[in-house]
């Protein structure tokens, strides 16, 4: 049965990528509730990704990667204090499953949904929701986290609706870095962004194939690298020229969604950035090792190319160690590339 709700608010920590994959259902929500305000907490680091969406009225960050580096019962007390304080919601929503978000979501309101004991991440996060739901961890991870949504709201989010959703991620134009603007401008043939870093090994496509791939595309399109950290642009400096492949300047987040809504294809591992092309329907492929397909929801314009490494637990962690992607053959993926840019 539908609720008749006022003020929601949705505990979705991070990480980036799982971030992304939470908001693709706010837009269905605001349809069945169109007078709904909609609050979002989250760590203060990936507040960026939220930024820009019509749909989340207020974002409110907390900082607890901060306060597991450097402890302090006065920064706890400050922290717990503008959690407790941020507003008297009608329901709140922990779509992340784990412990501390549960906390979150517990001091942020007495009226608290989430999966229950088989369904968090972290079963033992249940205990502390007033309603809990069943989601079946093998769904594709966008569904996954709306029908949490959905059933909390009591509403129906289907498949059907995120296959045809709108692109939901904004920036702010006065954030988008020029010379990067420029540099895409000057583009004459269709373009290819291609990320090369993860946040895990496991997830990291090996650089010299990544050059295997520019050096068969880069005759026929404009081939755009990109990457954050120092180690990830290292990775890229390995891979520039070859294709005639550009590695773009470190970016900012409004930048770095002006660029991929800007590609006409977005390729790399299982990681947020790569993520971010679905979320502003753009085609991507996404490379799997050691982490399940269904973390992303695959489409027409969307394909993922999996090593075939055997998942032992869907549900639970991967296998950090699992360095499977790098059987992927670049031929396979220029393939794929060359499908969908025809």
């Amino acid at each position: 049965m539908k609720r008749e709700i006022e003020k929601l608010a949705i505990v979705r920590l991070g990480a980036m990528g799982d971030i992304v994959h939470s908001m693709a259902a706010l837009q269905f929500v605001r349809r069945a509730f169109p007078g709904l305000k909609i609050s979002w907490f989250v760590e203060e680091k990936f507040a960026g990704v939220l930024e820009g969406n019509e749909d989340v009225d207020e974002i409110i960050t907390v900082d607890l990667h901060s306060l597991k580096r450097k402890f302090s019962f006065l920064a706890l007390a400050r922290m717990v204090s503008k959690i407790s304080g941020a507003g008297d919601f009608d329901l709140v929503v922990d779509m992340q499953g784990l412990i501390k978000s549960a906390i979150v979501a517990r001091l942020a309101g007495a009226n608290v949904a989430g999966g229950d004991f088989s369904s968090a991440r972290e079963g033992v996060a249940s205990i502390l929701y007033s309603h809990r739901y069943r989601i079946d961890c093998t769904l594709t991870a966008p569904y996954r986290f709306a029908s949490l949504l959905g059933q909390a709201l009591g509403v129906e989010i289907t498949m059907a609706q995120l296959e045809r959703k709108s692109p939901y991620l904004g920036w702010s134009a006065e954030n988008i870095e020029s010379s990067v603007a420029e540099v895409l401008d000057g583009a004459r043939r269709e373009k290819i962004a291609i990320f090369v870093g993860a946040s895990n090994e496991s997830k990291r496509y090996p650089p010299g194939r990544f050059a295997e791939l520019c050096d068969m595309l880069g005759e026929r399109y404009d081939i755009f690298l990109l990457a954050g950290s120092e180690a990830e642009r290292e990775d890229g400096e390995l891979i520039e020229g070859r294709g005639g492949a550009r590695l773009l300047p470190p970016l900012n987040l409004d930048t770095l969604k002006f660029v991929l809504s800007s590609a006409d294809l977005v390729i790399g591992g299982d990681t947020g950035p790569v993520h971010m092309a679905w979320a502003l329907n753009r085609p991507s492929i996404v490379l799997f090792g050691s982490t399940p397909v269904e973390m992303m929801m695959q489409g027409e314009r969307n394909i993922a190319i999996s090593s075939g490494a055997k998942i032992a637990n869907p549900c639970g962690g991967f296998d950090k160690s699992d360095r499977s992607i790098a059987s992927i053959a670049p031929e396979k993926i220029a393939q794929e590339a060359e499908r969908l840019l025809s």
